[in-house]
C-alpha cells in the first residue's frame, strides 16, 4: 500500500506526461478490439444460420450427375431429404401466353434452381406477392410455374404472368424472390435467380450426363442421429462416392475460411499497430522518467531501493496503460457499432459484444506496453543518486540485469501465445511474430550501426553543421536507436500494406484487360464442335477463339494417401476441396513448362497430368508423382508429366490440372473462349452473342467484362480497406514518431541553449536538427522499403508478378520525415524562446 500511496502522490499533476503512452496504447487496443469483435460477430452470425445457409444438417454435393438410387435411399433413411439441381441455362423471352410476351425474343443467362417438394428443409423462401412456393411452381393448364428475381423481368422486358423458355420448357413467372435461405452468403451471381420444380427439368438436355449441373442432397437428420456419425458411416461405406460433404455444425466452410484468412490478416495488421504503439510507449516512458530524475534522486537519497523505484513507477505506468486500454476498448466498441450497419446488408451478424474479444485486445495492449516500458524503467531505476543529481550521461551506459531480461522474455512469450491463440491461422501468426521480432532486432542493430557510422564520420568532416548533426547521432544517450526503430517499424508496416494494395490493383488493371477473352461459352455439346467452328469462322469481328473439354473432378489421393490425411496449406485448399474444373489437351499451353516434358500429340498410354507449378510446390509433388482423381464417381490415376505456370487472373481456358487426351472420353461438355478484334465496337459483341444464342440456344454465354467489373469492384473495395488500414497505421506511426522525437527534448533543449550562448545561430541549430533527422530517415527508410516490400512479396509474390512499391511508399517516408522535422523544430523553437538562465537552472 505504501508503494501505491507514493505512486498516486507522485502522479498528482503529472498525468499529462503520460498522454502519448495512453494514446499509443489506446490506438493499438482499439484496432485489436474492433478486429476481434467484428470477426466474431460475423462468424457467430454465420454459425447461427449455418443450417439455413447450407440448407440442412448435412449437405452433399455432386457435379455432373445426380445421386444414385442407393444413395437416395440412405439419405431418406437418415431423416428428411431434399434434392435440388443448380445450373446456369439461358432464359428466353417471348415464349407466348402473356401480356408481355412480345419481349423481342431476347435471352439472358440465369442461375436456376430446380427444387423438390421437401425444399427448403430450414428457413423459408419469401415471395412477392406472398404465396406458398409449391403453389407458385405447380402446373396450371399444362404450364409450370417459376419464381424469379426482379432483375430477370428487367433484363427481358417482361412482367409477372409472362412466360419464359428454359431448355425448351415454358414457365410462367408467378412471383418475385425476396429471400432464399441457402443463398444468403453467395455474393456473386452470373445472372438473375430462377426457381422451378425439379420434375420440370427431369430427363431434359439441361441435366444430361456431363452437363454443368450441381446436384445438392440436403438432409434434416432424425432426432438422436449425430451428423458427424452419419457422415463417417456414409464415407466408410462409399469412399469413392465423390461428394463434397458439409456438416452444418462446422458452419459454412467457404465463409469461415475466408473470414479466417481476413481475420488473421487484420489481426496481424492490428498487432503491427500495437507494436508501433509499443515503441511510442517506450519513448513516452523514457521521456517521463527523464523528467522525474530529480524525484528519483531524492527518493534514492532518502533510502529508496532500486526495487522500490521500479515498483513505484511500474504502478504509474500500469495505471496509465489501463487508462489507454479502457479508452481503446471504448473506441473499438464504437468503431464496431458504426461498422455493423454497413456489414449487416451482406453478411449475417450476431450483434452481441464478446468479452473474450475485448479481453484479448486488452491483453495485447497491456503486454505490449509492459514490454516496451520495462527497459527504460529498469535503466532509470539502476542510476545512482550522484548520477541523477549531476545528470551525468555516463549513467546511460548502464544495462539492466538478467531479471529484467527474463521479464522481457516472459512477456514476449505471453504475447506470442496470445497471438497464436487469437489468430485463426496460428502458423501464419507465429511466422509473423518471428518476422516482427527479427524486424525489431534488425532496426535496433541498424540504429547502433548508424551511431557507429556517425561517430566515424564526425571526425572526418570539416563542415560544422554536418559535424554537429553527426555528433548528435552518436553521442552517449542519443535517441538514435529508438528513433530508427520507431521510424523503421512504422514505415515497414506502411510499405507492406501499400505494396500489397498496389500490386493487387496493378495485376487486375494490367493483366485482365490484356489477356481476358470477351466472351465465354458454356455447355457446348462436343458433337456440335464442327458447327461451332464454322460459325466462328464466319464472324468478321472475331480475332480468335479456343475450345476445351470441361468437366469437374476432385483430387482424392496423392501417392496413394488420401488428401484428408495430409496437411494441405490453406492458400491452395480450393484445389482439394470439392470438385474442380478439369480438361485435357494434346498440345502444350502457350505459357510454357517449368519442369518435365509435354506428352506427344498422338499419346495413347496411361493418363498423364500437367499441374500448376505453384500448386505442385504447395502439395509437395513433382514430376513423376502419382495423383488419384475422382471423375464422375470413378477413380482415375495419373502420373505428373510436367509442371507449368497458370495465370489465375487471365480468365483463359487453363486449369490447375490438365490431363492427356483419354482414349475413351467420359461424358462431358465443352467450354469456349472468344476474343474480339482490336477496335471492335460494343455492337459487334452484342451481334456475336445473338448469333451464338440462335445457333446454340442451350449454351449460355458470359460477358467477361461483367466478371472483370465485379473483380475490379472487389479489388477497389479491398483497396479502400487497405488504404484505410494504411491511414490508421500511418496516424499511429506519426504519433509515435512525434513522441519519440519529444522523448529526448529535455536534454536537447539544454544543449541548444548552451550552443546558442556559444554563438550558434537559430538557423544553424535548425539546419543541424534537419540534417540529423534526415540522416536517420534515410537509413531507416531504405531498410523499411526493403523489408516492407519483402514482406509483401512473401504474402503475394508467389501468385502475382510482384513489383516493389517505391513511389507510393516514398510518400509515407516523406510524411514521417516531415513530422519528425516539424516536431523537432517546434521543440527547438520553444526551448530557444525561454530565458537561458531559467533553462540552465532547471537543467
Amino acid at each position: 500500500m505504501t508503494i501505491l500511496r507514493l505512486a498516486l502522490r507522485d502522479l498528482r499533476g503529472a498525468m499529462g506526461g503520460f498522454w502519448l503512452l495512453i494514446l499509443c496504447v489506446a490506438l493499438g487496443t482499439a484496432a485489436m478490439a474492433a478486429t476481434g469483435l467484428l470477426s466474431r460477430m460475423v462468424l457467430d452470425g454465420v454459425q447461427a444460420g449455418a443450417r439455413a445457409g447450407i440448407g440442412g444438417d448435412v449437405s452433399l454435393r455432386l457435379y455432373h450427375r445426380p445421386p444414385p438410387p442407393e444413395h437416395l435411399a440412405l439419405f431418406n433413411e437418415a431423416g428428411t431429404a431434399s434434392l435440388t439441381a443448380e445450373l446456369r441455362p439461358l432464359a428466353h423471352g417471348g415464349a407466348g401466353g402473356g401480356a408481355g410476351a412480345g419481349g423481342g425474343g431476347s435471352s439472358t443467362l440465369v442461375e436456376m434452381k430446380a427444387v423438390d417438394a421437401a425444399y427448403p428443409l430450414y428457413g423459408d423462401v419469401e415471395l412477392e406477392p406472398p404465396m406458398p412456393l409449391a403453389g407458385a411452381l405447380a402446373a396450371r393448364d399444362g404450364i409450370r410455374g417459376a419464381v424469379v428475381a426482379e432483375e430477370l423481368l428487367e433484363a427481358l422486358g417482361l412482367a409477372l404472368g409472362d412466360r419464359i423458355l428454359i431448355g425448351g420448357q415454358a414457365f410462367e413467372m408467378r412471383a418475385l424472390i425476396r429471400a432464399e435461405p441457402d443463398r444468403a452468403l453467395r455474393g456473386f451471381t452470373l445472372g438473375p435467380r430462377v426457381i422451378v420444380a425439379l420434375p420440370a427439368i427431369a430427363g431434359s438436355a439441361l441435366v444430361a450426363p456431363g452437363t454443368q449441373t450441381y446436384w445438392y442432397s440436403r438432409l434434416r437428420l432424425r432426432e438422436g442421429l449425430a451428423a458427424d456419425d452419419w457422415i463417417r458411416g456414409f464415407e466408410q461405406r462409399f469412399p469413392e462416392a465423390g461428394y463434397r460433404i458439409v456438416d452444418a455444425a462446422d458452419g459454412v466452410p467457404g465463409v469461415e475460411r475466408s473470414m479466417g484468412f481476413v481475420t488473421s490478416l487484420l489481426i496481424l495488421l492490428s498487432l503491427g499497430m500495437v507494436l508501433i504503439g509499443g515503441v511510442g510507449v517506450g519513448g513516452a516512458v523514457a521521456a517521463y522518467l527523464d523528467r522525474k530524475r530529480d524525484t528519483i534522486a531524492i527518493l534514492k537519497g532518502l533510502g529508496a531501493t532500486t526495487a522500490t523505484i521500479r515498483r513505484l513507477y511500474l504502478v504509474q505506468i500500469m495505471a496509465a496503460s489501463l487508462c489507454g486500454i479502457a479508452l481503446g476498448l471504448a473506441l473499438g466498441i464504437a468503431v464496431t457499432r458504426a461498422a455493423t450497419p454497413l456489414l449487416a446488408g451482406w453478411l449475417p451478424l450476431d450483434p452481441a459484444i464478446r468479452l473474450t474479444s475485448l479481453a484479448s485486445a486488452a491483453g495485447f495492449g497491456l503486454l505490449a506496453s509492459l514490454i516496451f516500458a520495462l527497459w527504460p524503467l529498469a535503466r532509470a531505476a539502476l542510476l545512482s543518486p550522484q548520477e541523477l543529481f549531476r545528470d551525468l550521461l555516463a549513467g546511460e551506459r548502464q544495462r539492466p540485469g538478467w531479471r529484467a531480461l527474463a521479464g522481457l522474455a516472459l512477456l514476449a512469450v505471453l504475447l506470442l501465445l496470445l497471438l497464436v491463440w487469437s489468430a485463426p491461422l496460428p502458423v501464419v501468426a507465429a511466422l509473423f511474430a518471428a518476422g516482427a521480432a527479427l524486424a525489431v532486432l534488425g532496426f535496433l542493430l541498424l540504429g547502433r550501426a548508424v551511431m557507429w557510422g556517425a561517430g566515424r564520420a564526425a571526425g572526418r568532416t570539416r563542415r560544422p553543421l554536418l559535424r554537429l548533426a553527426l555528433a548528435n547521432l552518436h553521442r552517449p544517450g542519443a535517441p538514435t536507436a529508438p528513433l530508427v526503430l520507431a521510424l523503421g517499424l512504422c514505415l515497414t508496416l506502411l510499405v507492406a500494406v501499400t505494396s500489397v494494395r498496389d500490386n493487387a490493383a496493378a495485376h487486375l488493371r494490367d493483366t485482365l484487360p490484356a489477356t481476358a477473352p470477351d466472351l465465354i461459352l458454356l455447355n457446348l455439346p462436343p458433337e456440335e464442335a464442327a458447327r461451332f467452328e464454322a460459325l466462328m469462322a464466319a464472324q468478321p469481328a472475331l480475332a480468335r477463339w479456343s475450345r476445351a473439354p470441361f468437366l469437374h473432378g476432385r483430387l482424392d489421393r496423392i501417392e496413394g494417401v488420401p488428401v484428408a490425411d495430409l496437411r494441405i496449406p490453406a492458400e491452395i485448399g480450393f484445389v482439394v476441396r470439392g470438385d474442380r474444373g478439369l480438361s485435357w489437351r494434346a498440345d502444350p499451353p502457350a505459357g510454357g513448362l517449368v519442369a518435365g516434358d509435354w506428352w506427344p500429340a498422338d499419346y495413347k498410354g496411361p493418363p498423364l497430368l500437367s499441374v500448376d507449378a505453384r500448386v505442385a510446390e504447395k502439395l509437395r509433388v513433382t514430376v513423376g508423382d502419382l495423383l488419384t482423381l475422382n471423375v464422375l464417381g470413378e477413380p482415375l490415376e495419373g502420373r505428373i508429366a510436367n509442371l507449368r505456370r497458370v495465370d489465375w487472373a487471365g480468365l483463359g481456358l487453363d486449369f490447375p490440372i490438365l490431363l492427356s487426351p483419354p482414349a475413351d472420353p467420359p461424358p462431358h461438355r465443352e467450354i469456349a473462349a472468344l476474343w474480339l478484334s482490336d477496335g471492335a465496337e460494343e455492337a459487334a459483341l452484342a451481334a456475336l452473342r445473338t448469333a451464338l444464342a440462335g445457333a446454340f440456344p442451350e449454351s449460355p454465354t458470359i460477358e467477361v467484362a461483367e466478371v472483370i467489373g465485379f473483380l475490379a469492384g472487389v479489388a477497389a473495395r479491398g483497396g479502400q480497406v487497405m488504404t484505410a488500414l494504411a491511414a490508421a497505421s500511418g496516424f499511429a506511426a506519426l504519433l509515435v514518431l512525434a513522441g519519440a522525437v519529444l522523448a529526448g527534448q529535455r536534454r536537447r533543449a539544454r544543449e541548444a541553449v548552451l550552443l546558442k550562448m556559444l554563438g550558434a545561430t537559430r538557423w544553424q541549430l535548425a539546419a543541424a536538427t534537419l540534417l540529423e533527422y534526415g540522416l536517420i530517415a534515410v537509413a531507416a527508410g531504405l531498410a523499411a522499403l526493403l523489408l516492407g516490400n519483402l514482406a509483401a512479396w512473401a504474402a503475394i509474390g508467389g501468385w502475382l508478378d510482384f513489383r516493389p512499391a517505391l513511389g507510393s511508399a516514398l510518400v509515407w517516408l516523406a510524411g514521417a520525415v516531415a513530422v519528425m522535422a516539424l516536431v523537432g523544430l517546434a521543440a527547438l523553437n520553444r526551448a530557444l524562446a525561454r530565458p537561458p538562465g531559467l533553462m540552465l537552472r532547471q537543467g
